[in-house]
C-alpha cells in the first residue's frame, strides 16, 4: 500500500468514527436534556451532567469532522455534517419519548451554547428536521458545484483523459463565467488549443484539461477541471 493510499484510509477511518461520534453526541444533547438535574445558588444554576455540555462538543465535534471530510465530500461538506448533526438531535428526541422521558407535548429547555428557548418537543423536532433539510439542500447544491468544477464524473470515464492546462485569454458571458482557450498537450505530444467557459475562480488556479482521448481538439467534449490540490509538477 502506497503512503497516499495509507494516508486516504486512514482519514477516511478517523471520518467515520468522527462521524459516529457526532450523531452520538447531538443525541445525547436531546434524549438526556429533560432529565438533567441543575443545582442553583446564588450564582446562578449548573449541573455537571454531560447532556449539558453536549451541543457545546457536538458543535467542536462537527468543525472538526468536516475538516477532515473536506477531502472526500467537497462543496458538500458544510451541508453534510450540519445534516447529521441535526438528524443525531431528532434521533435523540424520538429515543426520549419512545423511553417515556418526555412527551411530545412536553415544554423543555435546550442549551445551543446558549439557552435557545422553552418550547414543546414537537417543536425542536421540527426545528431539527428544518435544519436537517436546510443542511441536505446545502450539500446537494455544494455537491453540484464541486462536481461542474472538478469535472469529476466526466473524469471517471474511460474515454476521457487529463493532461495540465493553461488558461488564455477571458471574455465574459455570464455572471462568473467567461470563455477562455484552454492549452495543452494530449497523449501523443500533440499541441491543442480549445474554446471552452469556465469560472472566473478558475484563472487563479493550476488547471487540468479533460478531453477524448480520440477527439482532443473538439470543444464540446472538452472542460476545465479545478482541483483541489495543486498538480505536482516534474523535476
Amino acid at each position: 500500500m502506497s503512503r497516499r493510499t495509507c494516508g486516504l484510509t486512514l482519514r477516511g477511518l478517523a471520518c467515520a468514527l468522527l462521524a459516529w461520534q457526532v450523531w452520538l453526541v447531538w443525541h445525547l444533547s436531546t434524549y438526556g436534556v429533560a432529565t438533567v438535574g441543575w443545582a442553583c445558588d446564588s450564582d446562578g444554576c449548573g449541573s455537571d451532567q454531560l447532556a449539558v455540555v453536549a451541543p457545546e462538543i457536538g458543535i467542536a465535534s462537527a468543525v472538526l469532522l468536516g475538516c477532515l471530510a473536506a477531502r472526500f465530500l467537497h462543496g458538500a461538506t458544510a451541508g453534510a455534517v450540519i445534516a447529521l448533526s441535526a438528524g443525531g438531535a431528532a434521533a435523540g428526541w424520538y429515543d426520549a419519548v419512545a423511553d417515556g422521558r418526555v412527551g411530545y407535548g412536553t415544554v423543555t429547555d435546550f442549551m445551543l451554547v446558549v439557552p435557545a428557548g422553552r418550547h414543546t418537543v414537537s417543536g425542536w423536532l421540527a426545528f431539527s428536521w428544518s435544519v436537517a433539510a436546510a443542511g441536505c439542500f446545502v450539500a446537494v447544491w455544494g455537491g453540484a458545484v464541486s462536481l461542474r468544477r472538478t469535472a469529476a464524473l466526466r473524469r471517471l470515464r474511460g474515454d476521457f483523459t487529463t493532461a495540465q492546462a493553461r488558461l488564455e485569454g477571458w471574455r465574459p458571458v455570464r455572471g462568473r463565467r467567461g470563455e477562455v482557450t484552454v492549452v495543452f498537450h494530449d497523449t501523443r505530444g500533440a499541441r491543442h488549443s480549445v474554446p471552452v467557459v469556465v469560472d472566473r475562480a478558475a484563472l487563479d488556479r493550476p488547471v487540468l484539461a479533460v478531453y477524448d482521448r480520440a477527439r482532443p481538439a473538439d470543444p464540446g467534449r472538452t472542460r476545465v477541471a479545478v482541483p483541489r490540490r495543486r498538480p505536482l509538477r516534474p523535476s
